[in-house]
């Protein structure tokens, strides 16, 4: 037999409650972390050897977070046909998502030798994660060994972030997306065989001034007198003089800092390249560079770089690729992939070199969240005033007025921003894409955010008409 204390249970009970009720309305304040796929369907094909799959957290976690996926084979078999890193046991894959990160991926190989009729499939389940993480609604993914044309795509970008250290690549058709750090690359080299032109990396605010020499080993510091003020950016006293400076964002090939390359070599001249600045709070400076292209005899670019004081020089050379529009390369590593080929992508999100008008002619201004389209791809605006997104078909397409400059989005789709208005989502219009296929897609951004910071957008795209 035994005595209850009605007092002190009674108490207990009430501190425990309100313990109880303030854990839940603290944990209220916070909605679920979630994981999902990045797509619900991608497709490898046949000309691709591997394909990295992603999955990410609604935001990053503050612990390791295990996911087990399990795979279900139609029409192929592991080891047989593919396998995949990490290895898949017995139809389950072991991932993990690090402390302080929001995603994880995996890379599935075909086999060597192993043939296709474009009919296997592979169904990824998230089978199991890791409290306090929980499974989202995009749970499967279907793996295509065949090229998709994915009828319709919800994405959130992975722009990495409020210090938007990404430039990112969307392929709707592909229903993928390719994320690269904007300072991972410097300068991009055209591959049409008929010019030569160079472009600056306009995602890190680079600018560049030609001067009169064309020998690196004579060009000092004493040459960029006055380039400190001149060639770079200024958010507070921006003037029409840093124009040429930048590539013109319609992203015309004639209107580049850097001119033509010349085939007779003594007519290109040194630049001056202010390589802008990283991603970061304070932004890195990159520093700078004098720069000289060259056209080598295998039909493609030499180029020449050199810190400023330097009196020898390192040189690069570039070939063309009918693949890819650019090919470019980094001062530090050489040669780097950035933009996929040329057919898979066709818009990208990005921190841009920009221009506005305060009313004395344009002039140079930074811009974060620019969607940029691809040299194939066109793009036309709709606004719901004139026909729903809901509403809008295949036939309506003809009516429409479509531009090709990269430019034809940019910042429109969003308001806001400056020092009077919070940056939102305009809501009002829409955008109808034909690819480089000719597939026809209408797409609406739904999001500036995701859980409440910038660099995670968001857009539905669905798909109107075959090439």
């Amino acid at each position: 037999m035994f005595t209850i204390n009605l007092k002190r249970t009674g108490f207990a009970l009430m501190v425990g409650m309100l313990l109880l009720s303030g854990c839940r309305k603290k944990d209220a304040m916070e909605a679920d972390n979630l994981v999902n796929f990045e797509t619900t369907a991608q497709g490898i094909t046949a000309a691709e050897t591997s394909i990295t799959i992603k999955l990410s957290l609604t935001r990053p976690a503050n612990a390791d977070v295990p996911i087990t996926l399990s795979l279900t084979e139609q029409g192929v078999q592991y080891a047989t046909d593919y396998t995949t890193v990490p290895a898949t046991v017995a139809g389950k894959m072991e991932l993990t998502i690090p402390s302080g990160s929001k995603e994880t991926s995996f890379t599935l190989t075909k086999v060597n030798g192993a043939l296709f009729d474009g009919d296997e499939k592979l169904l990824f389940d998230i089978y199991r994660s890791g409290s306090p993480v929980f499974i989202g609604v995009r749970q499967r993914l279907t793996l295509d060994f065949a090229e998709l044309i994915a009828t319709s795509s919800s994405f959130t970008i992975n722009g990495g972030g409020v210090l938007y250290p990404n430039k990112v690549f969307i392929d709707l058709s592909a229903n993928r997306e390719a994320a690269v750090n904007r300072s991972a690359w410097d300068l991009g080299f055209y591959t049409g065989a008929d010019d030569y032109r160079v472009i600056l990396n306009s995602s890190s605010a680079m600018m560049a001034k030609q001067i009169n020499k064309n020998d690196l080993a004579t060009v000092t510091a004493a040459d960029t007198a006055g380039f400190g003020a001149e060639v770079a950016f200024s958010q507070f006293a921006p003037t029409t003089i840093s124009l040429p400076y930048i590539d013109y964002p319609t992203g015309n090939l004639t209107r580049t800092a850097i001119a033509a390359v010349n085939a007779v070599a003594t007519d290109n001249k040194v630049y001056i390249v202010n390589r802008g600045f990283g991603p970061g709070s304070p932004s890195p400076a990159r520093g700078w560079k004098k720069i000289r292209v060259l056209r080598n005899a295998s039909g493609g670019y030499t180029l020449q770089h050199a810190d400023i004081s330097a009196t020898v020089f390192s040189s690069i050379e570039i070939a063309k690729d009918d693949a890819y529009f650019f090919k470019y390369i980094s001062f530090e590593t050489g040669a780097v992939n950035v933009e996929p080929q040329k057919k898979k992508w066709d818009f990208a999100w990005t921190y841009f070199s920009n221009i506005t008008n305060f009313g004395s002619g344009e002039v140079p201004y930074l811009f974060q969240d620019v969607v940029l389209i691809n040299r194939n791809v066109q793009v036309a605006k709709v606004l719901t005033a004139s026909k729903a997104f809901a509403d809008f078909s295949e036939t309506d397409i003809p009516a429409q007025n479509f531009l090709s400059t990269q430019n034809a989005i940019a910042a429109d789709w969003r308001s806001g921003g400056g020092p009077s208005s919070a940056p939102a989502v305009r809501t009002d219009r829409y955008y109808i894409i034909k690819d480089g296929d000719n597939n026809y897609y209408k797409l609406r951004f739904t999001a500036l955010t995701s859980n409440g910071e910038r660099g995670y957008p968001a857009f539905e795209a669905i798909w109107l008409k075959k090439g």
